[in-house]
């Protein structure tokens, strides 16, 4: 269920290359798109202003089409953004973020959740961390392979697609990029009781609590499963007390594009009756 752009629609902007998130889209006199790598997420979608992109995986409406409760504008105009404004994001307003994330319910009400909020040239200094912690865990892939192999070949197939990928990260971070991070503003680690077995539940119901509140003012997100996976790395760095664990990551800044449509997906429903 690739995207499709429509070359009598296209203007060749190329906005839709720039948000593709997992880069499938080029961009010569009108876009073209690599079936084998969409997605089908929508945010090329999304972002078109000549209404060019289909797909059978989702539908896209105009900003004029959608009607209903604030709420309901809020999460049908919600993206994963991962281009951000170099704008730091204020203090006062990072904090009223986190308020509203600590509003979300808790396991047993404990409220046991604590917040890192990582800012300024400590985000590049954040990713770099994470981004050891991934090259370590892909690390052991070359040499338990052979016994692996003997289990499944699929999951040697997994390793080594790992150990490309953050090697390719490090590389990028390297040449002064930011493959992990996406260059945001700030960044917002939650972490709970290694004890409690709800912990990521709790984290997850908070980190979203805060992104519809952060869409609400103007401000982007996206969830970071990079730093979840490096998360011992990442609080190393932070200070995270001993016995918490982080659950949760999410990117934060000022959008650099505008999506202007909003987009409508499949859903697949089983009904019990």
């Amino acid at each position: 269920m690739s995207a499709v752009i429509s070359e009598s629609l296209c203007t060749g902007c190329g906005l839709c290359a720039k948000v593709c998130p997992s880069k499938c889209i080029s961009v010569e006199e009108k876009a073209a798109v690599n079936d084998s790598r969409c997605l089908s997420c929508g945010h090329c979608g999304a972002v078109c202003l000549a209404g060019a992109v289909s797909s059978e995986g989702f539908k896209a409406f105009s900003v004029h089409d959608v009607e209903g409760l604030e709420v309901e504008r809020i999460l049908q105009g919600k993206r994963s953004v991962r281009e951000f404004l170099p704008d730091a994001i204020p203090k006062e307003i990072l904090s009223e973020l986190v308020r509203y994330g600590e509003m979300a319910p808790s396991s047993r009400n404990t409220r046991g959740r604590k917040y890192f909020v990582v800012t300024g040239s400590r985000v590049t200094e954040l990713e770099r961390e994470v981004i050891a912690g991934l090259n370590s865990v892909a690390g052991p892939a070359a040499f338990l392979a052979p016994v692996l192999r003997l289990f499944s070949r699929k999951r040697v197939e997994s390793l080594s697609s790992l150990k490309k990928l953050f090697s390719s990260m490090q590389s990028a971070f390297d040449s002064g990029k930011h493959p992990v991070l996406c260059g945001a503003p700030a960044v917002i680690c939650i972490a709970s009781p290694a004890s409690n077995m709800q912990g990521k539940d709790d984290c997850v119901c908070s980190e979203q609590y805060l992104m519809l509140y952060a869409e609400s003012i103007g401000v982007a997100s996206c969830i970071n499963g990079f730093t979840q996976i490096a998360h011992k790395n990442a609080e190393r760095f932070l200070g995270v007390p001993k016995g918490y664990t982080i659950h949760a990551a999410v990117m934060l800044g000022y959008p650099k594009y505008s999506y202007k449509r909003y987009v409508r997906y499949g859903e697949d429903i089983t009904w019990v009756e």
